[in-house]
């Protein structure tokens, strides 16, 4: 991007303090994805970072420089900032934290850009929400991140052939080869990294367009951390941490 580019829709997942009055932001934009800029002056310009440069914020920006590191141009405010609260702020930071720990630089995300504006939307909507109100959301957010990166198998189709999943299968995650069927004898517990077919299916009927059935949401979170534990590595999410150190949980 050597000359600027027409205005692209966008949002702060992060700022951190650059030189004596300047931000340095990242971005999540469709077409270009995550990206880094400079916001110069925009500490010293208290009015512009407190009505603009602020998270969960739909804009529409103009970047500019040929470099990694671009120079935030104009900025306009395109709708209604999401006022969060409680535990809907906490979502949003996480979902924030894992785009900015995931995604790579510079690759466009228009799906995932979509489904990001559905999960601030629904957390917006969510007055005085309950931890298993923020469950369906964002089950459906880190799946679709996942699925972006290529680290979410198919929720309807079985290693090695590409078998459709049945409600009555069982089925085991590995994160290099996808869900392979197994047999578990009748009662038998299943373990950490196994899915029933159940399971399965309401995930996937919730990731198309379905509700979340009671069912699939408790596997769901414990698809995403398996998945997402491969890929994070050992280093915490710090907003997994303050929401802990706030709720307890």
């Amino acid at each position: 991007m050597k000359s600027p580019q027409p205005p692209q829709p966008a949002y702060i997942l992060h700022s951190r303090p650059y030189k004596d009055s300047s931000l340095i932001l990242e971005l999540f934009t469709p077409d270009y994805g995550r990206l880094g800029c400079v916001a110069r002056g925009a500490r010293r310009d208290k009015q512009r970072r407190q009505q603009a440069l602020q998270p969960f914020t739909p804009l529409l920006v103009t970047l500019m420089g040929a470099g990694s590191l671009k120079t935030l141009g104009p900025v306009e405010n395109v709708g209604v900032p999401l006022w969060l609260k409680g535990r809907a702020v906490y979502a949003g930071l996480y979902a924030n934290e894992l785009m900015v720990r995931l995604l790579p630089e510079g690759e466009a995300h228009y799906t995932l850009f979509a489904a990001y504006q559905n999960l601030l939307d629904s957390l917006s909507q969510l007055e005085g929400l309950s931890n298993l109100e923020l469950e369906g959301p964002l089950r459906r957010f880190e799946l679709q991140l996942l699925l972006e990166l290529g680290n979410c198998p198919s929720l309807n189709t079985c290693t090695p052939q590409d078998v459709a999943v049945t409600e009555q299968g069982v089925y085991h995650l590995d994160v290099e080869r996808g869900l392979i069927p197994v047999h578990r004898p009748g009662g038998g517990r299943l373990g950490e990294a196994d899915f029933s077919g159940v399971e399965l299916l309401g995930m996937d009927r919730a990731m198309n367009g379905g509700g979340w059935a009671d069912i699939a949401l408790a596997p769901a979170k414990r698809l995403t951390r398996l998945l997402l534990r491969g890929v994070l590595g050992d280093r915490p999410l710090q907003s997994r941490e303050l929401f802990r150190q706030v709720y307890g949980k």
